[in-house]
């Protein structure tokens, strides 16, 4: 496509908005073109000026939501320095919001992630990457386990894991046994937080930073 001129990119840009929006309310598979267009209040006629087609934009919205808020440094902005617990938290708070905010998207990040190869790959990747910052201080935390790295990696993907499928069922699924908890994204986040660091550590987290989770101190042998 010839390069688009600052009214073509504000016209793109408003369809992709308009497209977040319909994936998050209507899903991937049920999503058109018309659809589209009503949301961002323009003729169905002008959508190929700026996309291909409807699956060049749902992967550009997609991908770009999916690489949003990653940058650790970002993250951990407000963390005082060797304070792990409130470092693991604040990356569960960015996934947390994410599902809470827009369930919609990340079931059709899921969805779309089976169905393209090329996008599950990027995904795959994008959520490696983000690891990453945990594998390669593993060596570093645990001197004398003496890691591999690939064997740091995969102590990491199983740590990662904890709260993965509570939290599709209960964003995502909407399960009613576990809505009756009536959780805050907060509180969301410290369970996941907690469960994590107690896996990594062997430990419970320091109690003047719990709310939710204080008492699960008490889950020890």
């Amino acid at each position: 496509m010839k390069p688009l001129s600052a009214k073509g990119e504000k016209a793109r840009a408003r369809l992709k908005d308009a497209a977040l929006t319909v994936l998050e309310r209507d899903g991937y598979h049920r999503m058109r073109i018309a659809d589209v267009t009503r949301e961002a209040g323009m003729a169905q006629g002008l959508f190929y000026h700026y996309f291909n087609d409807l699956k060049s934009l749902t992967v550009e919205v997609l991908t770009e939501f999916s690489r949003a808020n990653q940058d650790p440094a970002e993250i951990e902005k407000d963390v005082q320095p060797g304070d792990w617990y409130s470092r693991i938290y604040a990356h569960n708070l960015v996934i947390v919001r994410s599902y809470a905010r827009r369930p919609g998207i990340m079931r059709c990040l899921l969805q779309l992630a089976d169905e393209d190869p090329e996008f599950g790959a990027m995904l795959r990747e994008n959520y490696r990457s983000q690891l990453m910052w945990l594998v390669d201080l593993m060596p570093v935390l645990f001197r004398d386990v003496h890691f591999k790295r690939h064997q740091a990696l995969m102590v990491v993907y199983s740590l990662a894991g904890i709260g993965e499928g509570l939290i599709r069922e209960y964003f995502i699924n909407r399960s009613e046994p576990l809505l009756a908890a009536k959780l805050t994204v907060e509180q969301f986040a410290e369970l996941m937080s907690t469960m994590f660091y107690r896996a990594l550590f062997l430990e419970h987290p320091e109690e003047k930073q719990l709310h939710y989770t204080r008492n699960l101190a008490a889950m020890a042998r």
